[in-house]
């Protein structure tokens, strides 16, 4: 395994911390992504091994919240090249949950997932990985981070209106979605809505990709 350049610790509330994925981590991370994600293809779902993988080939990028010993927060991501007319969906990067797809040489962050265990919601931790993932995105002078938000609130409702209508009402903040909503307020910026990116009814697999850009990215 390899070092971590960049060692991160943030006590962001009480008795609630923000650490690097350690190896330990890694089997409570499986059973916290089922609890996060009830409703994703079982395929999609990352378990044990992966969790390893991810922190052999990319350690800075990964994150937890503990609440004691008890992993409560998680976030996981790569390193990775941006092309705006790129199309892939989420397996497809996934990998297989191994990730392999990370590049030691992407200039951008590429947030795979990010979750709160429900007994927890409520207590601002997703802002805290966000900002975590940016200052790896500072550390490494990359360009910035980017993710593809779930419309999580598209899918009770997909038969009422169009994909493109209700992203279109939530960038414009007429309508709150219970993911991208918050993601907007977290420095993300919206560049369009994507079909099929991910296999969730929540969503009805349409995702809204989102750009947040390094405020002290320096030109190489």
């Amino acid at each position: 395994m390899g070092t971590t350049p960049f060692v991160y610790r943030k006590e962001v509330g009480t008795g609630l911390v923000i650490v690097n994925t350690q190896p330990e981590h890694a089997q409570q991370l499986e059973e916290l992504q089922q609890i996060v994600f009830p409703t994703l293809a079982p395929a999609s779902l990352m378990r044990k091994e992966h969790y390893l993988n991810h922190i052999r080939i990319f350690p800075e990028g990964q994150f937890v919240v503990l609440h004691a010993a008890a992993v409560v927060g998680m976030t996981t991501s790569i390193r990775y090249h941006l092309s705006l007319g790129e199309a892939h969906t989420f397996d497809e990067i996934l990998d297989g949950g191994f990730l392999n797809t990370h590049d030691p040489q992407g200039e951008w962050l590429y947030g795979m997932d990010i979750g709160t265990h429900p007994d927890f919601r409520g207590k601002g931790i997703a802002t805290h990985l966000y900002e975590a993932r940016q200052q790896t995105v500072r550390n490494l002078n990359l360009k910035g981070q980017f993710t593809y938000g779930m419309l999580s609130g598209y899918g009770a409702i997909h038969n009422q209106m169009s994909a493109e209508e209700y992203y279109q009402q939530v960038i414009s903040k007429k309508r709150q979605d219970p993911t991208v909503s918050r993601q907007m307020k977290n420095k993300f910026v919206p560049h369009g809505l994507v079909a099929g990116y991910v296999n969730d009814p929540v969503c009805a697999g349409y995702c809204a990709f989102l750009i947040r850009e390094n405020e002290n990215y320096k030109q190489k």
